[in-house]
Parts: C-alpha cells; sequence; structure tokens
C-alpha cells in the first residue's frame, strides 16, 4: 500500500507562479522522504503560464532532478476552467492533467463548468473542488451526486488539496461509499510547501475508505 505522506502532486515551480526551481523542489522533497511528486505548472491561459517552450525545458530539469535525487518526478500542467467548459493546454504530452476553477464563481455555475469540461476533455484530475479560497458557496446535493457519478464512470480524480482545504467535508462525507479515485496536493508555490500534504492524507484516510489514489 502507497503511504499517503510520500507523495504530492500538485507543485508549482518557476515555470509559472511557483518560487523554486525543479532542482530544489527535488531536492526538497528527498529531505521530506518524498517517493513521488508532479511539478504542475499553470497553462497558457494565464500569462506566465507554461507554454511549449517552456514545457520541454522543464521536462529536461525534471529528468536531471529525478536522476540526481532519485525520486519519480511526473510533469503535469494545471488548466482554468473557463466560463465555457473550456481548458487550454500546449502543444505537449504531460503526465496528467489538473482541471481547476480559479474564479469566483458559485452555484450551478460552478458544477456546469466542472461537468461541461470533463465531458469533454481528457482530464485526470479535478482541482481544489469547491475552494473557498474563491469563496465558493452555493453546494447542491443533488448535483453533488451527479459529479461524483461522472468522475466515477470517466476514472477523474478528485483532488484532496492542502492549501485550499478542499474539498469540504460536507462533499467527503458522500464520497466515502464510492469507488472514486482521488489525488494528494500541496498545491505548494513555495519552497517550503513541498509534502505539506497532512489535510490531504487525513482526509484520506477518513473518507476515501473505497476509493484508491490517483497515481499518474
Amino acid at each position: 500500500m502507497v503511504d499517503l505522506q510520500m507523495v504530492d502532486f500538485h507543485i508549482h515551480s518557476q515555470y509559472s507562479d511557483g518560487q523554486a526551481s525543479v532542482e530544489e523542489i527535488a531536492r526538497r522533497a528527498k529531505e521530506r522522504g518524498l517517493k513521488a511528486i508532479a511539478i504542475v505548472d499553470h497553462s497558457i491561459e494565464l500569462p506566465f503560464g507554461l507554454t511549449e517552450g517552456k514545457a520541454r525545458m522543464r521536462e529536461i530539469e525534471i529528468e536531471n532532478a529525478s536522476s540526481l535525487y532519485g525520486i519519480k518526478i511526473f510533469s503535469g500542467i494545471e488548466c482554468s476552467i473557463n466560463a465555457a467548459g473550456e481548458i487550454v493546454l500546449p502543444d505537449f504530452e504531460f503526465d496528467f492533467v489538473i482541471a481547476s476553477v480559479h474564479e469566483y464563481v458559485y452555484g450551478e455555475e460552478y458544477y456546469r463548468r466542472v461537468l461541461s469540461c470533463i465531458e469533454r476533455y481528457d482530464v485526470d484530475v479535478i482541482g481544489h473542488p469547491f475552494s473557498r479560497l474563491f469563496g465558493f458557496d452555493g453546494r447542491n446535493e443533488r448535483l453533488d451526486e451527479k459529479m461524483l457519478d461522472e468522475v466515477e464512470e470517466l476514472g477523474v480524480a478528485i483532488e484532496l488539496n492542502s492549501s485550499h482545504k478542499s474539498p469540504p467535508d460536507e462533499f467527503l462525507s458522500i464520497c466515502a461509499d464510492r469507488k472514486i479515485t482521488y489525488s494528494i496536493g500541496s498545491d505548494s508555490h513555495t519552497l517550503s510547501g513541498v509534502g505539506e500534504v497532512g489535510w490531504s492524507v487525513e482526509k484520506a484516510k477518513r473518507y476515501m475508505t473505497r476509493a484508491k489514489l490517483f497515481t499518474p
């Protein structure tokens, strides 16, 4: 069984809005005893996002750092879901794709965006669902169940995000009997935050009793 404390599948680097280099992140992960991490930078819908050229440069650094520190480093990207439920990706083959809402969107509109996105695109993870850092409110129990039906059918993972402390317990409580997939991520933008997944691990042990851990 995978030790949940040994993975962190959502770390931002200097290739988008993170403060640390790939090599610094890998060294920090090694010091913390992590076995697998993912560098997940923002996509090209943002001016500082990961272009094709930057993705290729980052890939070289990931391969070098993985070899140097002896840990598995996945190459990921985080795309913002726009009002039409669309995401934008550079022309590059990533290990996995996280899709997240990064605007103040509430109630049924939030569900509409997420559901439209995962039905149309090959998305692997829903990032920081129902994040209160974006002021989310207006959860809907019927739409909660619809979302869980969709992620279960499509094999899309629900992210347990330690920075955003999302999803909330009210949503997680209805995940307990579901055979879904979940991902663990710090969503760290700083070197000190790498591997800070305690909140996610606690929620996984409490609620994800029938679920399986996402591995890119």
